[in-house]
């Protein structure tokens, strides 16, 4: 749960209405611009922290729509309902989708903009062979996270890394294989226990 919980914060980053300077703030609205207008979006991701290394794939659909895949977890909702499977415990809990302050949902993030950081450009760096700039965040307000970093590609206005120093340690992210507006079957959004699986049923 950790790594999901972690993803909630990199999300959060990924498409926030951040408070920037001048130069942060072009970067960030061509950012911006391509989330806004999408219906779906796909990404596979490497995470490496200070206890464990994984790497998984993410997909995302309008509205309240989303799957994370990794290693040992599968989170899925289709807006109605959630899933979450433990693959190391067999385990499903099966839940109401709850749209309140404190659900999980990347669209939240991608779709509404939180106001959480400050931002500034803090020159270039080279990402995967790929030139990006390179932009600070310092949050407004005290939380879990201290710092962190975002690399945006200069060509495609894609984030393609980020790095979050919190109360917790260091956690990065490598972003790759972006696809935005891919087509993601819907069937992605929904779940169907293995049949050797305990299911917990919360509704």
């Amino acid at each position: 749960m950790r790594l999901i919980a972690a993803l909630l914060i990199v999300i959060s980053i990924f498409a926030s209405n951040l408070v920037f300077s001048q130069d942060a703030q072009e970067i960030i609205k061509k950012v911006q611009g391509n989330y806004k207008s999408i219906k779906d979006a796909k990404a596979s991701f490497t995470h490496s922290g200070k206890k464990n290394s994984e790497s998984g794939t993410i997909y995302i659909q309008k509205e309240n729509k989303y799957r994370i895949e990794t290693k040992g977890q599968v989170l899925v909702t289709d807006g109605v309902t959630s899933w979450s499977y433990s693959i190391k415990k067999k385990q499903v809990i099966v839940d109401n989708y709850k749209d309140d302050g404190n659900t999980f949902s990347p669209n939240k993030f991608l779709f509404n903009y939180p106001e959480n950081f400050y931002s500034d450009l803090d020159g270039s760096e080279t990402v995967s062979g790929l030139d990006c700039y390179l932009l600070k965040l310092t949050p407004r307000s005290k939380g879990s996270v201290k710092s962190a970093k975002i690399w945006v590609d200069k060509e495609e206005n894609l984030i393609r890394k980020i790095t979050i120093n919190s109360k917790e340690g260091t956690d990065t992210y490598l972003l790759k294989k972006i696809s935005l507006d891919s087509g993601v079957s819907s069937s992605k959004f929904t779940f169907s226990p293995p049949s050797d699986v305990e299911v917990i049923d919360l509704r």
